[in-house]
């Protein structure tokens, strides 16, 4: 599956998806590798039918020096109000839990 960004089209090598409350509405998230090879998070949503722009998980980038983050839920109670969880490698190399919500 390829999902256009602001600046990049992504080839997503893992995805989640929600189906919101609102027809039309959905949140997903997953991984894709960067250019370097690296995991990183990406979040995306569809409202009233159009897909946005795919977005790296902010903060991610900083956090992520292992290099293996994914989005590996993702969850709306209500239209634009979605929580996704997964985690990323930190400069250890352990896993850390990681919880983003958009309201």
């Amino acid at each position: 599956m390829l999902v256009r960004g602001q600046r990049l089209l992504i080839t997503v090598t893992w995805l989640a998806v929600s189906r919101c409350a609102r027809v039309g509405s959905v949140a997903a998230g997953g991984l894709y590798r960067d250019s370097s090879r690296r995991n990183q998070a990406f979040v995306v949503n569809e409202v009233g039918g159009l897909w946005h722009a795919a977005q790296e998980v902010p903060g991610t980038a900083a956090l992520n020096a292992g290099g293996r983050a994914q989005i590996s839920s993702v969850s709306c109670g209500a239209a634009g109000n979605c929580s996704a969880g997964g985690f990323y490698g930190d400069s250890s190399g352990h896993l850390q839990a990681l919880v983003v919500n958009k309201t």
